[in-house]
């Protein structure tokens, strides 16, 4: 019998506000928004290129992408982005292309959700 997984449509991205207050910090509110948009530049073209290879079964790109993102987003403080990332990178190298088309999909609700919260951290601190 296959397992079934619920997903929220509005997934709650956690973000460790510790890194992001830190980076914040250290790189000055000007610098801090410059390294905000080129993740949210970065992440955006690997999340598409994730969800490109895995519909055409790459999964060797899709394990490479994977694992490029969950860099990316444990160095900003993006802790549930990365551990999706992980998960498809297991899907990826395990070739499992419903799940890893399933957690694609999570992965990229979640980079929303995350990037939302630490602009809107951005905008509130002083």
């Amino acid at each position: 019998m296959e397992q079934v997984f619920h997903l929220t449509v509005a997934e709650q991205g956690y973000v460790d506000f510790e890194i992001v207050g830190a980076l914040r910090a250290s790189a000055g509110p000007q610098r801090y928004q410059e390294i905000v948009e080129d993740v949210v530049f970065s992440l955006t073209e690997k999340i598409t290129s994730l969800m490109n290879s895995a519909r055409a079964r790459e999964f060797e790109q899709a394990e490479r992408q994977s694992a490029k993102i969950g860099v990316i987003a444990r160095q900003i403080g993006l802790a549930g982005v990365s551990g999706v990332a992980a998960a498809a990178q297991d899907c990826a190298r395990r070739g499992e292309y419903t799940s890893l088309s399933a957690v694609a999909v999570r992965l990229a609700r979640m980079a929303e959700r995350s990037l939302f919260s630490v602009i809107e951290f951005d905008a509130q601190a002083p």
